[in-house]
């Protein structure tokens, strides 16, 4: 039985990342037709603050937090055998998320006004400023729609049903895509904004819509409400850190956006845009080898081998710089040729491209830190000591918000991203010096000889990635497919000089991705595999 749950899961792993690779794709098409049709001028950055708004609590109130707190309590009661007990806590959690998140959709929509004076500080362009309170007013009840959202896909996650859940984003992005490019048809670039959001909300109930069927068709019948029960205050336990870290994290990108509004109208919208382009390589690599070994650091911390826990984590974050370097170059030297081919046409002029292009410089500067931080929390999750990465979050939002002061003045979108960048180094050797306090030395030299290798490999990709960018640049100009071979060679040829001069200097880096790499197209779980005690994956050995 466990053999074939194992099956099961790894089965459920390559679906997951096979979509969430989609989803990626997709959100970056939406971005693609969005700048298209609509520009990334000041509307743009209207409906940047206004997205962010309902994000913000979302994030904070809805479907992150309420499934990470309400996942843990309602597996335990499944495994348990505790089935009844278990749709009584769903039961009582849905309606509490109805009730609560209804009337924060409520209050955010009556409140929109002074809600945007206070987010949007810097505008006084009143036509820009309706034109927010609007879209706020139409996006608000996405807080209400996705809490529900977040539960039901706890509820298929206990389950074992990751297929629906892993569909949500995909229709999501398919949704607006469709919104905004009939929107434009139909209604005209006047009212593309108002499509825009409309099709936001229709793709957050299509995602609340489609996990429907597969929760009713679990449920237990018959059961009630159980609001003093034992498991509806943990869950309310679990709840409180849960929102508190998010809130941290959250409020720093609020911060960033409220001095942004200062710069210009377009400025957030353009940030935004430096952000999903920056997002790729670090949401696809650097999480992913976190989520990896995050189950292999929680159980080794719970057996107190804390010598195989530090090997586990140097590793960790070695292979995270090493993977995330490379594109802290490439956003620096082929930043510009990146943004034009991706975003810029149709609305999108060279100015914007230049913005653009100027942001996700500053940003990749604190790309490895921000990856490395992201492994660094999960080591304080695995030995429980949650309140570490909180107390340092704290210190990092009166850092983000000095330095933002400081910079956004003289450096414009830049500022903003090169306060995010410094903040994230700052919180890296915060957590690594106190992670150390906790578990015994991280081995700081082995580390440090890795990064520094990983910089020298920075230098031939840098001179044949941008040398082979400008020699077929020049040759070819700039249509589509000349910057599709251009851009596309400049990144091909860096790497391949990156990992060849990685091989040269006898990395172990190297060797131990495409062992993973190999483990991971090769393994089809065997018999004589058992599943892990806490339902994760196998992953990565101390010596991998």
């Amino acid at each position: 039985m466990d053999n074939v749950r194992t099956r099961s899961l790894a089965r459920s792993a390559v679906f997951l990342t096979g979509a969430t690779a989609v989803s990626r794709v997709l959100g970056l098409v939406r971005e693609m037709v969005m700048l298209g049709l609509l520009g990334l001028g000041p509307a743009m950055g209207a409906f940047t603050v206004a997205f962010k708004i309902p994000s913000l609590i979302r994030t904070l109130l809805a479907d992150t937090a309420l499934s990470a707190a309400f996942v843990p309590v309602f597996s335990e009661l499944l495994a348990k055998e505790r089935r009844r007990e278990a749709w009584q806590l769903a039961s009582t959690v849905t309606l509490l998320a109805t009730v609560g998140l209804g009337a924060v959709s409520a209050l955010g929509m009556l409140f929109a006004p002074q809600v945007v004076r206070v987010v949007a500080p810097g505008w006084d362009n009143p036509e820009i400023i309706q034109l927010t309170i609007d879209l706020t007013r139409i996006m608000f009840p996405s807080v209400a729609i996705l809490g529900l959202a977040g539960i039901f896909m706890g509820i298929l996650n206990s389950y074992d049903h990751f297929i629906l859940p892993a569909l949500a984003p995909i229709v999501w992005n398919v949704v607006i895509i469709a919104a905004v490019v009939a929107g434009v048809a139909f209604l005209g670039r006047d009212q593309g904004f108002y499509a825009l959001a409309w099709g936001v909300m229709a793709g957050t109930v299509a995602e609340l819509m489609i996990q429907i069927p597969a929760v009713w068709k679990r449920r237990e019948t018959g059961v009630g409400f159980i609001i003093r029960h034992p498991a509806v205050k943990r869950f309310f336990v679990l709840l409180g850190p849960v929102v508190l870290s998010l809130g941290i994290i959250n409020f720093n990108a609020l911060v960033a956006t409220i001095f942004a509004t200062f710069i210009s109208e377009p400025a957030p919208g353009i940030i935004d845009k430096a952000f999903r382009l920056f997002q790729l390589p670090q949401g696809m690599f650097a999480v992913a080898i976190g989520t990896v070994l995050f189950p292999r650091l929680s159980r080794l911390a719970a057996t107190d081998r804390l010598g195989e826990f530090r090997v586990t984590m140097n590793t960790g974050l070695r292979q995270i710089f090493f993977v995330t370097l490379p594109f802290t170059a490439f956003f620096a030297i082929l930043g510009e040729p990146t943004v034009r081919l991706i975003f810029e046409r149709g609305m999108v002029t060279a100015s914007d491209t230049q913005q653009v292009a100027w942001a996700l410089t500053f940003f990749s500067l604190g790309m490895a830190f921000v990856s490395a931080n992201t492994l660094l929390n999960r080591g304080f999750y695995g030995i429980q000591k949650t309140w570490v990465p909180l107390i340092v979050g704290v210190a990092n939002l009166a850092l983000n918000a000095l330095l933002n002061y400081l910079l956004y003045r003289p450096l414009g979108v830049g500022g903003i991203t090169l306060a995010t960048s410094l903040v994230s180094t700052f919180n890296f050797f915060a957590l690594i010096v106190l992670l150390g306090r906790n578990v015994g030395s991280l081995q700081a030299g082995r580390l440090l000889g890795g990064v520094a290798k990983s910089v020298v490999c920075l230098v031939p990709l840098s001179v044949l990635g941008f040398g082979s960018w400008w020699l077929i640049d020049q040759e070819l100009g700039r249509s589509v497919w000349a910057q599709l071979l251009s851009v596309g060679m400049g990144y091909t040829l860096g790497f391949a000089a990156y990992a060849g001069t990685a091989k040269l200097l006898r990395m172990k880096e190297i060797d131990e991705l495409i062992g993973a790499i190999r483990r991971h197209r090769d393994r089809e779980v065997t018999a004589s595999e058992a599943a892990p005690e806490d339902g994760a994956l196998p992953g990565p050995s101390v010596d991998d």
